[in-house]
Formats: structure tokens, sequence, C-alpha cells
């Protein structure tokens, strides 16, 4: 399995976050920002599906259903540090 591990550095704060997953479980990422005048959000979001949304990923087959009384574990990792 492959793994990503998309991060976001803030050097004036000295500190980091790091986000770790597998493709096989998530084949699509979404980043994305809220930027405003005294306030910032960053959001990383991997996916099952790709950016064009539920209705997409069900036409094209690439949404994916559980059967029913299936179980699936998806492993995701977040690290947050202080730079060094």
């Amino acid at each position: 399995m492959a793994l990503v591990r998309p991060h976001l550095v803030n050097e004036r704060l000295g500190v980091y976050f790091e986000l770790r997953y597998g493709t096989a479980q998530f084949p699509s990422f979404f980043q994305w920002l809220h930027l405003r005048e005294g306030a910032c959000a960053v959001g990383f979001e991997p996916s099952t599906h790709h950016v064009q949304g539920e209705t997409a990923a069900r036409e094209d087959g690439s949404m994916t259903f559980p059967a029913s009384g299936e179980e699936r574990t998806y492993t995701t990792v977040f690290r947050v540090g202080h730079l060094d």
C-alpha cells in the first residue's frame, strides 16, 4: 500500500501538522483553505471518491458501498509537533 504524507508547516509558530494515510483506502485527497482577516483554516481530507462529489462517483462507479454486515478498517495518522 502506498502511503501519502501531506503536511503543513508554520515556521513563524515553529509547529507542523502531518497526515498519513494509504491510497488503497483513500484514493482521493482534498485540500481547502478558508482565509479571512484574523482567521485562517486549512482542511486536509482523504476521501474514497474524487472531488466531483457523490453524484459523479455514483455515476462513474467509483463510489464504495460496504455490503450488509461488512466491516472495514481505515487507518489515518495525525501528527502535530514542534520544529527542531
